[in-house]
């Protein structure tokens, strides 16, 4: 998949569900501001993993479309948030994006957002990891693999 693929699974989603992983390096500003580049009047949420709502707020992405839920500072409200968009996914066009996403929480977002996707029949899902890009094989037919730094493919392929 080339970025300009990936910009037009975006574009015609109606609804766009981000998980940002703990295994993101690199020029991350960067990456924030080319993540809200491709979020631009899109109804999106984001659910991270890292401490980074201010950097993610300083791109211009919208405080109350994002959740960290490992931060301490985060309160359930912006999880219930989460849930409450979440809940109005099933049966639309949502194109999954998880960017940098380990095994180091797996219960957060890989393994949840995989779950979406297989009951979501209208869903596309795309992850982008340097070293697990592998889909299971109950969504591989709706989804993408790439193997490579998402910080990279977001910021230098634009």
């Amino acid at each position: 998949m080339t970025y300009e693929e990936l910009r037009e699974e975006v574009r015609s989603a109606n609804l766009v569900l981000v998980g940002l992983g703990e295994n993101l390096q690199g020029d991350k500003t960067s990456f924030y501001q080319a993540l809200a580049g491709l979020l631009e009047r899109k109804d999106y949420f984001i659910v991270s993993l890292s401490e980074n709502r201010k950097e993610l707020e300083a791109a211009g992405l919208l405080p109350e479309q994002i959740t960290v839920p490992l931060s301490e500072e985060e309160g359930q409200e912006s999880w219930d948030r989460y849930l409450r968009w979440l809940s109005f996914t099933l049966n639309q066009k949502l194109c999954i994006l998880e960017l940098g996403v380990g095994f180091d929480h797996p219960k957060i977002i890989r393994f949840p957002f995989e779950k979406t996707c297989y009951f979501n029949q209208k869903s596309r899902y795309i992850r982008i990891h340097r070293n697990f890009p592998q889909l299971s094989a109950e969504i591989a037919g709706r989804g993408v693999s790439i193997q490579e730094d998402p910080t990279v493919f977001l910021t230098v392929k634009q």
